[in-house]
């Protein structure tokens, strides 16, 4: 097994991770994300202590999952951990 498998993998995974806490939130009755639970690239850059341009690099190349909101892009707090593992 080679370095994309284990990527791949991981990130099957971490979508089948995903799908299980949307379905429990979905349950629970929390349908809407809540502005909280996202950071702005900025925010998620500082916290990786890497450029705001390099966040934007990665989400180019979907390393990292962000979802539009109007005009603004949010990255789920979720994918703060899944880089740091990575």
């Amino acid at each position: 097994m080679d370095k994309s498998d284990l990527y791949w993998m991981r990130r099957v995974n971490e979508l089948e991770r995903r799908v299980e806490l949307l379905e429990a939130q979905l349950a629970a009755g929390r349908g809407k994300p809540v502005a909280g639970d996202y950071y702005t690239i900025r925010e998620f850059a500082q916290a990786m202590g890497v450029s705001r341009a390099t966040v934007e690099r990665w989400r180019d190349k979907g390393l990292i999952t962000c979802m539009k909101f109007g005009r603004t892009c949010r990255i789920p707090k979720s994918e703060l951990e899944i880089v740091m593992n990575m």
